[in-house]
This record gives C-alpha cells, sequence and structure tokens, in this order.
C-alpha cells in the first residue's frame, strides 16, 4: 500500500476524511489535571502544563473518529515525547502481571521449541522475566536506567528499535508489543521494523486498548483516555488494517474477559476523574501527603463512586483491551 497523503482530519491508518464532529475537545490544562492535578503536586502539574502546550503547539487538542475503520486520533496526532513521560511516571510502576501477559503465553510462547523474543517498550522487564529457559529474551527500553536493571537480569537491551532492526534482522521468533501502539503517531516504521526483525513465519504479539471500551469509560465514569499519553483508539478492523500494510497476515483479535478487577480499575478512574475537579472530595483527599493514610480514603470513595455508576456496572466489567497476532 502507498504512504497516505493526509490532512490532520484524515484517519492516520485508511486514509478515510473523518467529516464528523470531534469526540472530545481537551485544554492543556484540563490534561495536565487529569495526570496530576494541582491539588497533588503543583509544581509537577504546572510542568506538565507546559509540556503539553509545547507537544500541541498550542492549548488545545481534539479527538476524531474515523467512520471507515473506527480507528481515534488526536488532532494534533503527536504523542508524549522523552520530556512527558518522564514527568508522567515521576510517580508511577509497573505491573508486575496482566491479562496481556497471559494471552502471549497461550497463543504465541506455549508448547513452541524456544528461540528468541524480543518485548518492544519492556518496562521492568516482567514479561521477559516470566519465560522458560528455552526463550532468549531481548528488550527495546528508551530509559538508560531501565536498561541497566533489564541487563543485570540477563536480558540483551537495544537503545532503540531502529538499531535492533538493522543489528537483527529476520532473527526473532516472537516480538511483542503490549499496550504500546496506543502512544505512537508514528506507528507505521515501529510495525515495518518488527517486521524486518522477525524471521520468515515469526509471529507479533500486539495488545492496545480497545476504542470503543475507552470511549465508554470517559462517559460513564468521566475519565478521559487522555492525549498526549494515548493518541490512538485502536479496533480490531483499523489494527488489521495497519498489520496488512505492514507486511504481516493479521489473526483475529481477542477481547480481554470481563472480571471484577475491571470494575474495580474503572472505580480508581472515577476517583482520578473527580480528583480533577477543584473542591471536590477526592481533590481534598490527595492534598494528604502521607500514601499510608490516603489509600484508605481513596478506597472508601471507590466504593462510594459505585452509586453513581450504578446503571453501566456490566460495561464496566468488560476488558477494556483487545490482542492480535501477526505473522510476518
Amino acid at each position: 500500500m502507498a504512504a497516505l497523503s493526509l490532512s490532520k482530519e484524515d484517519c492516520p491508518v485508511c486514509g478515510t476524511p473523518c467529516e464528523a464532529a470531534p469526540l472530545y475537545e481537551y485544554t492543556a490544562a484540563r490534561a495536565a489535571a487529569h495526570f496530576c492535578p494541582p491539588v497533588r503536586d503543583e509544581e509537577r502539574n504546572r510542568r506538565l502544563t507546559a509540556c503539553i502546550r509545547r507537544l500541541w503547539g498550542g492549548d488545545s487538542c481534539a479527538v476524531m473518529r474515523c467512520g471507515e475503520c473506527g480507528f481515534g486520533f488526536s488532532v494534533p496526532f503527536v504523542g508524549g515525547d522523552e520530556e512527558f513521560y518522564g514527568i508522567l511516571h515521576e510517580q508511577k510502576g509497573y505491573p508486575q502481571w496482566k491479562w496481556d501477559f497471559e494471552f502471549a503465553h497461550q497463543e504465541a510462547l506455549g508448547g513452541g521449541a524456544g528461540g528468541k523474543v524480543l518485548d518492544i517498550g519492556a518496562g521492568d522487564g516482567a514479561f521477559l522475566r516470566s519465560l522458560a529457559d528455552k526463550w532468549e529474551r531481548y528488550a527495546v527500553e528508551g530509559s538508560e536506567d531501565t536498561r541497566k536493571a533489564l541487563e543485570k537480569d540477563g536480558i540483551t537491551v537495544f537503545r532503540d528499535l531502529e538499531a535492533a532492526a538493522q543489528e537483527s534482522p529476520k532473527t526473532f521468533q516472537i516480538v511483542t508489543l503490549f499496550q504500546v501502539l496506543e502512544h505512537l503517531s508514528d506507528f507505521r516504521p515501529v510495525l515495518s521494523q518488527a517486521k524486518q526483525l522477525l524471521a520468515p513465519g515469526g509471529r507479533i504479539v500486539i495488545t492496545v486498548p480497545d476504542g470503543d471500551a475507552m470511549i465508554t469509560q470517559e462517559r460513564c465514569t468521566g475519565c478521559p483516555d487522555m492525549p498526549p499519553n494515548h493518541v490512538c483508539k485502536w479496533t480490531p478492523r483499523s489494527l488489521s488494517l495497519a498489520l496488512e500494510e505492514a507486511g504481516f497476515q493479521p489473526g483475529d483479535a481477542t477481547m480481554e474477559p470481563a472480571s471484577l478487577g475491571n470494575l474495580g480499575k474503572n472505580m480508581h478512574l472515577k476517583v482520578l476523574a473527580n480528583a480533577a475537579m477543584p473542591g471536590s472530595i477526592s481533590s481534598q483527599v490527595y492534598r494528604i501527603p502521607e500514601r499510608k493514610i490516603r489509600i484508605p480514603f481513596l478506597a472508601v470513595l471507590g466504593c462510594l463512586s459505585l452509586i453513581s455508576m450504578a446503571p453501566h456496572l456490566g460495561k464496566l466489567r468488560k476488558g477494556g483491551a483487545f490482542a492480535m497476532l501477526g505473522v510476518a
């Protein structure tokens, strides 16, 4: 497929003009308050606001959706950079297990003879550490501190994906991208380089938030799937199209199963949405500096949030992501 020449309202995946009104519109101040309310850390909120304005080239951003393939995307279509994620991750950690890893083990790794696995955006390496000895473990990770930690665990680390594709083409049996593509406006070179890395018949394993679920999340909890952190709202059709363009044979989408854990996550998101509103009880709780004291209060607020979300409980138990395999 030839490269698309797009206007800012054309779908970045299929090129269809998006003529409908935006799904959402946000200001930089609202985006920064979503990631870190001023009452939680005023100085960090100020830095986030300035960074987001720089990324957007202004004070506002819209989210459009393609009527053809369902792909949702931010306008301007630009993801967070090193400065943005440096600020964002000052208080975050990495999950040690999640449904995405379970899917990869069952559908791509189970019963195989082993080989070489590359995890793109590996974080602290929780997935790679879970692999049996028959798998050689590799990672792409941009953070210097994270790279050092991965290497201590015996994981070979590439600084960036382009370097990996140049150094080790057609050598991997499995390439994984867990919850990565939703962050990237330049998803095409990522998929192309992943294809270069895979041996013939090798498989790519991708998980992303489900675009429909993210729209439901905002409507039911008030908590946005906010750019410039997430700039893509993928659907099974749009991801299939992107994989085909990169030279893969895409499989069917597998949806994350419903669970009480998903409901718990949405309770937490409702509290976060309330915390972004000045004067709310949630915002006052976030003023409590001691985490051990703050957490029980937040748990109570999460339980109370069920009252307002009662009509949507069935939807909020559903999985918020889907997985897809592609064969090189």
